[in-house]
């Protein structure tokens, strides 16, 4: 299920789905295609990674990580885009099962 987040910013929600940790941060992964990034928490501890959470979160619009400064042509693969990128504002979190 892919979510337009466009028809739920700074609206709160409740979301379940898988807890990831990436480089960025705490990431909700919902269904197999797609994550938002969780800010108002340090990453997922060990005993949740993986795990199904319920969260209940406020979604977000905020600046995404600024674009790189190449001076060649090509772009530097996992280069920041520049683009605002859509969080999870969280509120409390809770470990299904």
């Amino acid at each position: 299920m892919k979510i337009d987040w466009n028809d739920l910013l700074d609206q709160q929600v409740t979301l379940t789905g898988t807890a990831q940790n990436a480089k960025a941060g705490p990431l909700l992964m919902i269904g197999s295609d797609d994550a938002i990034l969780i800010h108002g928490s340090s990453d997922w501890d060990e005993e949740t990674v993986g795990k199904q959470v319920t969260v209940d979160a406020i979604v977000r619009r905020v600046p995404g990580f600024p674009k790189a400064q190449v001076p060649s042509k090509h772009t530097m693969q996992g280069s920041a885009t520049g683009r605002d990128i859509w969080v999870l504002e969280l509120k409390q979190f809770r470990v299904n099962g």
